[in-house]
C-alpha cells in the first residue's frame, strides 16, 4: 500500500498539471508533469520552460536539457504513469542511454530533432562544470535492471569523466519531498543574531540546537519585518488580550521589566541550518520559524509599537536544527506545544500527512485551516496571496481541519461515533487511542475530504435552519406549521414531541447515513445528491423520519436521543434498514 502522503501528493499533482495543460494548451500527458515540474520545483518561468523542452518525435530519450547557473548540464528523461506504482520503463532508460550515448559521441545531427540539436548545440558552447541525468516519474522507482545499466553507463564513461557525469532518480517520493521542502513556510532570507557571548551549543540525535539571550527590542523588530511569515508553522495564532498575554504586557512594560528573562519561556525557532561564526560573533538562521513563543513575540511588538517596551526586557532564545528532516521538524512544533492545553487537531497542524491535504486541496481550490482562527487572522495582503493560489475567493472554500477530518470519518469511513464522541481522538497516535494513522492513510484524498465536506455543509445547514425555527418557537403564531415548512408533513404528526431534542444532535449522525444511502449503497453522484438536497429537504426529512421510527423502537430507548446519535451500533442499525428499505422501494 502506498503512503498516504504519496496518494495525496499524486493527486495534487495531477489537479495542478491538468490546470496547467489547459493553460498552456498541452495535449500530451508526458508534458503535464515537464511542465509542473519546471514551474513548481525549479522556478523557470513559461519562456524559459519553451526553451529548454525538447521532447516529441527524434528526441533520443531526451525530454529537456538545462544549463544551469553553475554550467551544470542538466539532462531530463520523464514520465508520468496515471498509477503511483508505476516503475520508470526499462525500455525508455535504454532509448535515453542510447540517446547520450549517440550525443557523447556527437552523432546527432541527423537523427535528432530541431529543438534537441538546438539544445546540444548550445552545450558545445559552453564549458560545462558537469553532467547530470534526472530520471522523473510521478510513479515509483526503476527496475533493477535499469539501474545496473545506468550505473554501467556511468562506468563506460571511464577516468574522471566518471564522476563527472552523475544520475538521480526523481520519482513520487523525491518529488514530494522537494516540493515539500520549496514550500514549507519558513522566511526564506537568513535571519542574524549578533550576540556579545557565545551561544550555548548543543548536538543531539544529528540536530544542532543554540541557546542565548536576546533584547526584547530585537525581537520585536524582527517581528515588525517579517510579521505573520516568522510564525506560519506556529501552532497557535494569535490569542489577543488574553490573562496571558495581559501579564506578558505587563511585566515588559512594568517595574519588573529586569525579571521578564526568569518569568518568561522565551522564543524557540526552528530552522533547517544555523551556524555560528566566532569571528564576527554572529548566529545565522537559515529558513527560519519561530515554533514557540509565538504569543510572546507578539506581544513584545506591540509593546514596542507603543513606545512602552523597556530597554532592559531580555528573553531566552533557543535555535533548533532540522537539517531538513521534514518529520523532526513536525515533532519538534508538536512536542514544545504538549506543555499547554491544545486541541490535539492543532497538535497535528504541521504534520507532513496534514501539510500535504493541505497542498493537495489548494490544487482544487479549498483551503485548509489547519490552526485555530488562521484564517481571522490573516492580513489583507496575506488574504489576497491564498485567494490568488486558490483561483477563487476565500469565502465558502475553507475547510477546518477538526471538522473536515469529522466528516470525513463520518462519511467514507462510516464512523459517525469517532468523528461525533470522540473527535480527539482523530488526532491521536494509536499508542495513545487514537486513529490518526487509520484516518489519514493512503485511502483518504483530498477530492473525498472535499466530498465529505460539502455532504456535511448542506446537513449543517439543515440543521442551523431547524435551530432558527427552535429559537422562534414561542414567537410565532403555529410553531409546528413552522416547523412543517422545513421538516415536510410526515414528520410533525409522528415525532413532534422529540424534533427538538433530536434535530440539534443529529448532524454528523444525518450525514453519515446520507453518505451511505445515497453514494456507497445507491452509487449516486455525490454532485447529483448534492444538488437533491440544496433544492429541497426531502431526503433529509425522509431519513430522519427513519430514524426516529427505528429509535423509538429501539429497545435501548431508554438512551437519551443525544447518546443514540453518538451510537456507533444504532448507527448500523437504522443504516442497515434504510438499504433495506431503498432495496424494497427500487
Amino acid at each position: 500500500m502506498s503512503s498516504p502522503i504519496l496518494g495525496l501528493f499524486k493527486e495534487q499533482l495531477e489537479n495542478e498539471s491538468r490546470s496547467l495543460a489547459a493553460q498552456h494548451d498541452l495535449s500530451k500527458r508526458g508534458d503535464y508533469l515537464i511542465w509542473w515540474y519546471f514551474l513548481r520545483l525549479t522556478g523557470l518561468d513559461t519562456t524559459q520552460i519553451e526553451e529548454i523542452v525538447c521532447d516529441g518525435a527524434a528526441d533520443l530519450g531526451i525530454d529537456a536539457i538545462w544549463i544551469d547557473g553553475d554550467d551544470i548540464v542538466h539532462f531530463y528523461t520523464f514520465k508520468n504513469p496515471e498509477a503511483i506504482e508505476a516503475a520508470f520503463p526499462g525500455g525508455d532508460i535504454d532509448k535515453t542511454l542510447a540517446g547520450l550515448n549517440v550525443i557523447l559521441a556527437r552523432k546527432h545531427q541527423d537523427i535528432a530533432n530541431e529543438e534537441l540539436r538546438g539544445r546540444i548545440e548550445e552545450i558545445y558552447q559552453t564549458v560545462p562544470t558537469g553532467y547530470r541525468l534526472h530520471v522523473v516519474t510521478s510513479g515509483s522507482g526503476i527496475s533493477s535492471e535499469s539501474d545496473i545499466k545506468l550505473q554501467a553507463f556511468l562506468e563506460a564513461l571511464g577516468g574522471p569523466s566518471a564522476s563527472f557525469f552523475t544520475w538521480e532518480l526523481e520519482d513520487i517520493k523525491r518529488l514530494q519531498d522537494a516540493f515539500y521542502q520549496k514550500h514549507l513556510p519558513t522566511v526564506d532570507e537568513p535571519i542574524d543574531f549578533q550576540l556579545d557571548f557565545p551561544p550555548y551549543q548543543v548536538r543531539s540525535a544529528n540536530h544542532d540546537s543554540y541557546i542565548f539571550h536576546s533584547n526584547a527590542g530585537a525581537m520585536a523588530a524582527l517581528y515588525e519585518k517579517h510579521g505573520e511569515q516568522l510564525l506560519q508553522q506556529n501552532i497557535r495564532v494569535y490569542q489577543g488580550d488574553n490573562a496571558t498575554n495581559s501579564l506578558i504586557r505587563q511585566t515588559a512594560t512594568g517595574v519588573q521589566s529586569a525579571n521578564f528573562l526568569h518569568y518568561n519561556n522565551g522564543v524557540t525557532f526552528l530552522c533547517e541550518f544555523a551556524q555560528w561564526d566566532g569571528f564576527t560573533r554572529k548566529l545565522t538562521l537559515r529558513k527560519a520559524q519561530i515554533v514557540n513563543g509565538g504569543q510572546t513575540i507578539r506581544v513584545l511588538r506591540a509593546a514596542n509599537s507603543a513606545a512602552e517596551l523597556r530597554h532592559d526586557v531580555s528573553l531566552v532564545v533557543r535555535v533548533i536544527t532540522s537539517q531538513g528532516d521534514k518529520g523532526f521538524a513536525s515533532d519538534v512544533a508538536v512536542n514544545l506545544n504538549n506543555q499547554n492545553r491544545i486541541e490535539p487537531s492543532f497538535l497535528r497542524s504541521n504534520e507532513p500527512r496534514v501539510i500535504q491535504l493541505a497542498s493537495s486541496l489548494a490544487s482544487m481550490g479549498w483551503y485548509l485551516e489547519r490552526r485555530e482562527s488562521e484564517v481571522d487572522n490573516l492580513t489583507v495582503a496575506e488574504r489576497a496571496s491564498i485567494e490568488s493560489q486558490l483561483g477563487v475567493g476565500l469565502q465558502d472554500r475553507i475547510i477546518r481541519l477538526k471538522e473536515g477530518a469529522q466528516a470525513y470519518v463520518a462519511t467514507f469511513m462510516r464512523q459517525p461515533e469517532l468523528a461525533k464522541k470522540n473527535p480527539k481522538r482523530i488526532f491521536l497516535a494509536a499508542n495513545d487511542g487514537g486513529y490518526f494513522d487509520r484516518v489519514f492513510n493512503s485511502d483518504l484524498t483530498a477530492e473525498k475530504f472535499v466530498a465529505a465536506h460539502r455532504i456535511s455543509g448542506v446537513v449543517n445547514e439543515y440543521v442551523r435552519q431547524f435551530m432558527t425555527r427552535k429559537r422562534r418557537k414561542d414567537r410565532v403564531e403555529d410553531w409546528r406549521k413552522d416547523y412543517e415548512s422545513l421538516l415536510g408533513v410526515a414528520v410533525m404528526p409522528k415525532h413532534a414531541d422529540v424534533v427538538d431534542q433530536v434535530i440539534p444532535q443529529s448532524a454528523v449522525f444525518l450525514t453519515a447515513l446520507v453518505y451511505d444511502l445515497s453514494v456507497a449503497t445507491q452509487n449516486r453522484p455525490i454532485d447529483e445528491v448534492l444538488a437533491e438536497m440544496s433544492s429541497g429537504q426531502a431526503l433529509l426529512n425522509d431519513l430522519l423520519l427513519l430514524l426516529i421510527d427505528i429509535g423509538k423502537a429501539d429497545p435501548g430507548t431508554s438512551r437519551s436521543w443525544p447518546t443514540l446519535l453518538k451510537s456507533q451500533s444504532f448507527f448500523e442499525k437504522v443504516a442497515s434498514f434504510v438499504r433495506g428499505y431503498a432495496a424494497r422501494a427500487a
